[in-house]
């Protein structure tokens, strides 16, 4: 039997613009309803996700904290993202790289609408260093692939997630899927908050 909690936590990662309650939650992942209801009672007990009254029904709303199940949620999300050999590809060459950053999917392949002509929107989080700058842009450039990237310093990325306009950040951090470094964004993600 699947881990359902951890495929409770995959729909909520993903559906974050809708808000899920536990009805549609069931409906989604085809879990009878008491089941659902009983995972979910157990994840807001374990501080997982947080139940927030709407009408008679309780929209379902992710914590997003340094969780193991959390972990093991966004890495079977990569494995499915993997399964296309251009981002496995991309992912092994990045993987390759021996500095700390957080390498994120988003646009297309993350919300799973991509086509054979999507390029790859990757968003690159580091601590800005010429000699770094230039060895991620060497490594991604000699790849044979339509990708189209965006980096950020830590620092960057912080104040345009925490900024109210509109930005590629917002965009990404509502839809993405961690290619490198799960731990480090969602450590990134804790200090969003004001």
């Amino acid at each position: 039997m699947k881990n359902r909690d951890v495929d409770i936590v995959i729909a909520l990662i993903e559906n974050q613009e809708d808000q899920l309650n536990i009805s549609q939650l069931s409906k989604k992942l085809n879990i009878d309803y008491k089941n659902t209801y009983n995972i979910v009672k157990k994840l807001e007990k374990e501080n997982i996700i947080t139940l927030k009254r709407f009408g008679k029904a309780y929209d379902c709303i992710l914590n997003k904290k340094i969780i193991p199940v959390i972990f093991e949620a966004e890495y079977r999300r990569r494995q499915e993202l993997l399964k296309n050999k251009n981002l496995r590809v991309l992912f092994n060459k990045l993987n390759s790289i021996n500095i700390p950053f957080v390498a994120l999917i988003f646009g297309s392949h993350a919300k799973k609408r991509a086509t054979q002509y999507s390029d790859i929107d990757l968003m690159l989080i580091y601590n800005k260093n010429e000699n770094k700058n230039i060895n991620i842009e060497r490594t991604i450039s000699l790849l044979p692939l339509d990708i189209h990237s965006v980096t950020f310093s830590y620092n960057e990325f912080l104040k345009m997630a925490r900024s109210k306009e509109f930005s590629v950040v917002e965009e990404a951090i509502k839809n993405n899927i961690i290619l490198i470094g799960i731990e480090d964004y969602y450590r990134l993600i804790e200090n969003v908050k004001p």
